[in-house]
């Protein structure tokens, strides 16, 4: 969290060996969870800018043997409460022996209007539909600069 006058780069991440149920890897059963929060310090908003990079694994698991699988995640990226922006991930595809997919949607955001002080910054992510679908590995980064 830095006052300094030139840009910065502020970053969360967390790095999962297993994104099925393993260590850190985060169940979204159904439901809404916050993945990933960052919180950056903004001195001067009338004259800065905040770019946000966001990326989360997503890793569904089929129950048996299917042939093909749907699935929809939401992902948001709120600002101090309020979304900055949303992507949703609809996809069909076929299904290995095992029943498992990756996927890796990220999603770049601006925030023209930071609040002067702590801005915080949060990765959300919704099942909308499909089988078991966890988060793996996942990041949040901030680039703050004067405009």
């Amino acid at each position: 969290m830095g006052l300094n006058k030139g840009p910065f780069v502020e970053g969360v991440s967390v790095s999962v060996d297993d994104p099925y149920g393993g260590t850190d890897s985060i169940s979204l059963g159904s439901g809404t969870r916050d993945v990933l929060t960052l919180e950056v310090c903004v001195k001067d908003p009338e004259k800065t800018q905040v770019s946000i990079d966001s990326m989360a694994q997503v890793a569904v698991r089929a129950s048996g043997t299917p042939s093909s699988v749907t699935f929809e995640v939401l992902f948001e990226v709120l600002a101090n409460g309020v979304t900055l922006g949303s992507i949703n991930d609809l996809m069909d595809y076929q299904a290995v022996s095992n029943g498992e997919h990756n996927n890796f949607p990220n999603f770049p955001l601006l925030d023209e209007n930071p609040i002067a002080g702590i801005n915080t910054y949060i990765l959300r992510c919704t099942q909308v539909q499909g089988p078991s679908i966890f988060v793996g590995s996942r990041s949040l980064t901030a680039t703050v600069f004067t405009v």
